[in-house]
């Protein structure tokens, strides 16, 4: 990671934020940033990495550069330009909730305190510069990054009188860092920091069962919304993020935020935080592009959607969720991804088309609608970069795509030109009570389109990295999905992976596999064919 005051030109900068996106560096100054694989999300991530060493840069940076010579000819024309902190209300008190929160809180989780996303990281001994990592050092970064970000010190009161809401604390929660000592892997049934660890917790006797309670360690009433447990013995940190605070993009720029606070490296200058962004969403309800929009979400064609019947009846908690995946190989996927740069489409869009078509073909459906996953980061006028923000910005948005002879992709890419651009607009217009959007049908169907997130997530050009050890537990068992099929897509490598995650109480493993190898077949199929290769 690049530090203030080091010698690394724009170019170097440059190679390196586009290294953290993509997984490779640029093959040269023609290099495409599109055709290498990148999409919006990696475009954030790479600005992302791009604002960390407090140089200035916009999505347009990257839309109009598009190759590493255009965007590096572009921030060298700014020469030294320096990222600002933005201007935003500050202090503890009452902050309005984003959209994307009252959705989650509208889904009526139970045991809604017990959702985490998270970290569990091996922590080195010692900084790049040699300086020793001790508990000290680790619960004092830990304090400072909660510090950092009001959204790590918002408690939520969703019960009681009245609607639910959000208040920024002045200060840290307590109980937010306890210290566990597990000689060996052995609980010894000492806790020393931090808090008191409670007995039923002490009652284990495992690094695993450990880090199992830890993510059960939230209070959402009391705003501990981050729960960090430090195993030194075993030189293992667990951050424990409730997801009603902030988003899986977050819970990435989050361990960049504390690898700098361990290393003495300075942090990005201070994001936009979600009160900004909820003011900055207010501001936008109120003009005249969102009443456009409004129109332009319900004009989608809803009167064909149906909902995707379920197989079997079930309760579908949790413990009945079970994923099958498969994969494009490489060739497969390249050509895949130039098939959707060829129709106008980004791949996230033509996944989205082929896993519908592939359920309304297997259950004789006239059309679908499928909740999609949006990053959320995307600049509104007047309001704050939350580029590098922590919070929950990510947005979800139905895309409805209708079935019937043809061709699918067609259909499909006709549908896409009836969705807004500003994908965060349809929780917010929802939310805010907009009569045309409050009673729409849905097709059951969810997509979280991870990009090379699970590459970022590796971390394997940084100092501080995941670890191989694992906990199961981050949700409440009597919990149940919104979703009856939720769609996953992610690229690994050159290799594009898809899976598809439901209830055993609600659908067959050979249905599921059916869906899965069906949308595969057309993504491969139907680029294979079009790229001049015989299928």
């Amino acid at each position: 990671m690049t530090t203030p005051g080091s010698t690394y030109s724009a170019a170097d900068v440059l190679g390196e934020a586009w290294q953290a996106a993509l997984g490779t560096p640029p093959a040269g100054p023609d290099a495409d940033f599109f055709a290498s694989g990148g999409d919006s999300l990696l475009a954030i991530r790479m600005l992302s990495r791009l604002r960390q060493a407090r140089v200035v840069s916009t999505t347009a940076d990257i839309l109009r550069g598009r190759t590493f010579g255009g965007i590096l000819s572009r921030l060298e024309a700014r020469g030294a330009e320096v990222a600002a902190a933005p201007v935003e209300e500050a202090g503890a008190g009452a902050v309005p909730l984003l959209p994307t929160q009252r959705r989650w809180i509208a889904n009526g989780f139970a045991e809604p305190d017990h959702f985490s996303l998270g970290w569990i990281f091996d922590v080195p001994e010692r900084t790049p510069d040699g300086r020793i990592v001790d508990t000290g050092a680790v619960e004092a970064a830990v304090l400072a990054l909660v510090r950092r970000h009001e959204a790590l010190r918002t408690r939520y009161l969703l019960d009681g009188d009245g609607a639910p809401r959000a208040e920024v604390l002045p200060g840290v929660p307590d109980g937010v860092f306890a210290v566990v000592d597990v000689p060996g892997d052995e609980l010894s049934g000492q806790a020393v920091s931090g808090h008191a660890v409670s007995g039923d917790e002490l009652s284990k006797d495992s690094v695993s069962d450990v880090l199992r309670a830890g993510w059960r360690g939230h209070r959402l009433a009391e705003g501990r919304v981050l729960a960090a447990r430090w195993l030194p013995a075993q030189r293992l940190l667990q951050l424990a993020l409730h997801h009603l605070t902030l988003d899986g993009f977050s819970v990435e720029l989050l361990a960049d935020d504390l690898e700098a606070l361990l290393t003495g490296a300075e942090p990005v200058a201070e994001p936009g935080t979600p009160r900004g962004q909820a003011q900055a969403v207010s501001t936008w309800l109120a003009s005249a592009e969102a009443e456009q929009d409004a129109k332009a979400w319900a004009g989608q064609n809803w009167q064909e959607v149906a909902r995707v019947p379920a197989e079997l009846a079930g309760l579908g908690l949790l413990p009945s969720m079970d994923l099958v995946s498969a994969e494009l190989d490489a060739r497969e996927t390249a050509a895949a991804q130039r098939l959707a740069t060829e129709a106008g489409l980004t791949f996230e869009s033509l996944v989205l088309a082929a896993a519908a078509t592939a359920i309304m073909r297997r259950f004789g459906l006239p059309a679908v609608s499928v909740d999609t996953y949006h990053h959320g980061r995307d600049r509104l006028p007047g309001g704050p970069d939350i580029t590098s923000g922590i919070g929950y910005f990510q947005a979800n948005y139905p895309v409805v795509v209708t079935g019937g002879p043809g061709d699918w992709l067609e259909r499909a890419a006709a549908g896409f030109d009836r969705v807004p651009k500003n994908r965060f607009g349809f929780d917010a217009l929802r939310f805010a009570g907009h009569p045309a959007l409050t009673d729409l049908p849905g097709s059951g169907i969810r997509l979280n389109f991870r990009s090379r997130m699970s590459e970022i997530n590796a971390r394997t050009s940084d100092w501080l990295p995941p670890s191989q050890t694992s906990a199961g537990g981050r949700r409440s068992p009597r919990q149940t999905e919104p979703y009856l099929l939720m769609l996953e897509a992610d690229q690994v490598g050159e290799r594009f992976a898809f899976a598809i995650k439901y209830s055993r109480d609600h659908f067959t493993s050979q249905t599921v596999e059916h869906l899965v190898r069906s949308t595969l077949a057309l993504l491969a199929g139907t680029a294979v064919v079009r790229d001049g290769v015989d299928a």
